[in-house]
């Protein structure tokens, strides 16, 4: 039997764009954890001082970008923040928390467990989100789902098996994990995880 496929560009358009916003959130997660892997090796591969320059100066970047971006409607800032940014009224949330969060990390702790720290952020959060939002099935708390909490903690942990100990890598995902689930909606876990990684990698 043969169907008829609507095939009017009014209808191929809106196809198109409802593909195109549903795939927002694996843009966002897959850049996340890419700048995150890139800025965890140079934590450990350039003096401390050239980190917390960059890690500021990244910041600030950011928050003009935002400005130009809301202000001034510069046009590539408006392609970028299309493609990576959730429409909400703090342009460019995550990543400036998610930079807040490494400058933590990076200002606390060794720069080993300071990139451990920032790796768990970057690999944990976005392989839960992607896997929550788009396999995720049961909700558990705060529309967080028992999908993404445990790609959580086994991708976190498998990593952390890589630098430490198994049941220091089991300890601190399963603790990790825990927290990234519990913490409440306005608290961005960009802030908690690499601090909470780094106080557990240290103990």
């Amino acid at each position: 039997m043969l169907y008829n496929v609507p095939s009017s560009p009014s209808v191929i358009f809106c196809t198109v764009q409802h593909i195109y916003v549903h795939m927002l959130e694996l843009r966002r997660k897959l850049a996340h954890l890419i700048l995150g892997v890139i800025f965890a090796y140079l934590v450990v591969s350039l003096p401390h001082e050239l980190v917390v320059t960059v890690n500021l100066l990244l910041i600030v970047g950011l928050l003009i970008s935002a400005y130009l971006y809301q202000v001034h409607h510069v046009r590539f800032f408006i392609w970028l923040f299309e493609q990576f940014d959730r429409p909400s009224k703090f342009t460019a949330r995550g990543a400036i928390t998610f930079f807040i969060g490494t400058l933590a990390a990076v200002l606390l702790f060794t720069p080993f467990v300071a990139a451990l720290s920032i790796l768990v952020l970057a690999v944990g959060d976005a392989v839960a989100t992607i896997t929550g939002y788009y396999a995720g099935k049961h909700r558990v708390l705060n529309s967080k789902t028992l999908e993404g909490t445990l790609a959580f903690f086994v991708s976190t942990g498998i990593l952390l098996a890589f630098f430490v100990a198994p049941v220091a890598a089991i300890s601190v995902a399963l603790v990790t994990a825990i927290l990234e689930l519990l913490t409440p909606p306005y608290i961005d876990d960009n802030l908690i995880l690499p601090v909470a990684t780094g106080i557990l990698l240290s103990i």
